[in-house]
């Protein structure tokens, strides 16, 4: 990806994560599935929320089993994404607006199974989404 434009996105990001964090903020649902050298991770987004993710460390499956969003990933492409689907996630940070109530999966081949240890091997959490989480 172009640096200038990683940077103007980012920059973007975090004024953004700014407004949002007088906002009253959204707790979505978790639910985390163990399988042999496998690990789900699975959200439930609810409609009408704006969702910023951490940055993802490393490509991985996806699959959204309902609902309905729109992603803007880091380099400012616009997505709108429709259950169900599978496909594989890239690394990076993307933003969502969900349009209809979204179960999304995110799918990873590891034995981890601690789950603090699975978020740090999983996604950058050296960029916290909100003030509580310094």
């Amino acid at each position: 990806m172009n640096q200038s434009i990683q940077q103007t996105t980012t920059q973007k990001v975090e004024a953004l994560m700014g407004k949002f964090r007088a906002a009253p903020q959204v707790k979505c649902k978790e639910n985390h599935y163990f399988g042999p050298s496998l690990y789900i991770k699975e959200v439930i987004m609810p409609a009408g929320a704006i969702i910023i993710g951490k940055p993802h460390k490393l490509d991985h499956m996806c699959v959204m089993l309902q609902g309905r969003m729109i992603i803007v990933k880091e380099d400012g492409e616009r997505i709108e994404l429709v259950a169900p689907m599978t496909f594989m996630g890239s690394k990076g940070r993307k933003i969502a607006y969900i349009i209809e109530t979204v179960v999304f999966q995110n799918i990873y081949a590891t034995e981890e199974t601690d789950i603090e240890k699975l978020e740090n091997m999983c996604v950058e959490n050296t960029q916290p989404l909100l003030e509580e989480e310094k």
